[in-house]
């Protein structure tokens, strides 16, 4: 195996493990959001998942909130949440009271649910 064949599979499992990170943050944000809600509805960006968690520097703050809009995207695709609204600040997703993940985030805690939703993935 060649050093930059090595490089590839580093980057690769970095890449997968940041993925993970990023959906669990996600899910985190969006439990505590759920948690405090007072109505029927959320809203949010990915930015606002992002700024909010103050989890990155400045400079990795753009390249994690694509990761996040991946995320919330793939759970748009399969019903998870929708888009309320876009904008030329991008979209603006909500989670239903009557969505499966509201209910799934206010019984489990993140990982359960990260786990439940990629099992579902394996499946289809």
């Amino acid at each position: 195996m060649y050093m930059a064949d090595i490089r590839t599979l580093s980057r690769t499992y970095v890449d997968k493990t940041d993925s993970f990170r990023i959906k669990l943050i996600t899910l985190r944000f969006l439990r505590e959001q759920v948690q405090n809600a007072k109505g029927n509805l959320i809203t949010f960006r990915p930015s606002k998942v992002a700024q909010d968690l103050h989890l990155y520097g400045r400079q990795e703050l753009r390249a994690k909130t694509v990761l996040i809009r991946i995320f919330l995207d793939d759970l748009v695709q399969r019903g998870y949440i929708t888009i309320i609204k876009r904008s030329a600040r991008g979209k603006v997703y909500g989670l239903y009271k009557t969505n499966k993940l509201w209910d799934m985030l206010t019984l489990y805690e993140p990982e359960k649910v990260l786990e439940l939703l990629e099992a579902e993935r394996i499946q289809e």
